[in-house]
């Protein structure tokens, strides 16, 4: 009779003889890079495994363990544009692995998700950390609701890794305004930008966008969810302005990948809402990346408690100014039109256990504007 030992050798030996592409991946940074989310070219991985497809594709390390992955087709048109691979990097660390053109032994548990919600319009995306909404014009049509007009952001507290976005919506709009130990939707949105909504500079005042007018979910897991809403037209002074925005969130992420494209050469705005009470202030210029971050209690209604940082994330040599007005702080960025807008955007929450003060929030920071001046390097092929 064949030992355990025997067949997992046997098995280790069939996944080495499969045909394979060895991927290096270099933690180019003086820190640890836990949940990684790697972009392996779909077409030099194509080029060596000619049976490479969306089906037949899986990441395996040098233990023979698959490692978390997923095929990226942003334009929908059959072939991915690259291989997305899970993984975790110490302080300079360089590792590598095979890609396969095999099918996965077992679907991957999702830790992101997007899905639009048909009754309120609204759509609504997470990773296993936050979770945040947006609203579409259906829900001016949604009896049970006031009209809202907003493009704004909504945070979703979680204190679970699970996603709840599905259950959330499932047990209904007061319900999930109640901590019942996951989370709530404690944050207030209104007319605002929220956490991290974008907008136009004209005539020395803001104007955004009303609720979106159309959607597209491009990829939706199980470490990358990706989607698109179309805005306006809406008046910038004496402009009309069309708003396409691309949002991307991966697993293991405060913060997600915004980019907001406008049909008119503009200065474009990306911002957060004050919120009452105790609110700090606070932004930090980086050689590559800034952060702008508010900081204070969680409003204390349906049982609201705890502490919420909220912030965006600009390329430091698109900014042109960064300032405070009326209830935002705002960092402007020229835009030029059809060329995206890019920023992050996100939150954190004491009780989820992820940060316990401010200078926890500020250190998350640092920590996402280094990782987004320093990528993954990336190499395939021996």
């Amino acid at each position: 009779m064949r030992t355990l030992l025997t067949l997992a050798l046997l098995a280790s030996a069939a996944a080495s003889a499969q045909p394979a592409v060895t991927v290096t991946v270099e933690n180019p940074t003086t820190t640890a890079r836990p949940d990684e989310v790697v972009e392996v070219d779909w077409a030099a991985l194509a080029d060596a495994l000619p049976a490479l497809s969306v089906n037949a594709v899986r990441a395996v390390d040098a233990s023979g363990a698959e490692l978390v992955s997923q095929p990226l087709d942003i334009d929908q048109d059959g072939t991915p544009e690259h291989l997305l691979v899970l993984t975790s990097l110490w302080p300079n660390e360089t590792r590598s692995f095979r890609v396969e053109a095999a099918a996965p032994a077992e679907a991957y548990a999702p830790r992101v998700h997007v899905r639009h919600d048909d009754y309120r319009d609204d759509m609504a995306w997470e990773s296993d950390r936050v979770a945040w909404r947006t609203y579409g014009k259906g829900l001016w049509e949604a009896d049970e609701f006031e009209p809202l007009n907003s493009s704004g952001i909504d945070v979703w507290l979680k204190r679970t890794r699970d996603l709840v976005t599905e259950a959330w919506y499932e047990k209904g709009h007061d319900a999930y305004h109640i901590d019942t130990g996951e989370g709530a939707d404690f944050y207030s949105v209104g007319t605002t930008l929220g956490a991290g909504g974008t907008g136009v500079w004209a005539d020395g005042e803001l104007h955004r966008a009303e609720n979106f007018d159309d959607w597209r979910i491009l990829a939706d897991g199980p470490i990358r969810a990706v989607f698109e809403m179309d805005y306006g037209p809406f008046d910038a002074g004496d402009t009309s302005v069309r708003e396409t925005k691309r949002i991307a969130i991966d697993a293991g992420r405060h913060l997600f990948r915004q980019e907001a494209t406008y049909s008119a050469a503009v200065p474009a705005v990306v911002g957060l809402v004050d919120r009452p009470e105790g609110v700090v202030s606070s932004s930090r210029p980086g050689d590559g990346w800034t952060w702008v971050a508010l900081w204070g209690p969680v409003e204390r209604k349906n049982g609201g408690h705890g502490d919420l940082g909220t912030a965006v994330i600009v390329p430091t040599d698109a900014i042109e100014a960064i300032r405070h007005e009326g209830r935002h702080d705002l960092a402007l960025i020229p835009a030029t039109p059809g060329e995206p807008v890019v920023s992050y955007a996100g939150a954190g929450w004491t009780a989820s256990g992820d940060v316990g003060s401010v200078e926890d929030w500020w250190a998350l920071l640092d920590a996402e504007a280094a990782r987004l001046s320093a990528p993954i390097v990336v190499t395939v092929g021996d």
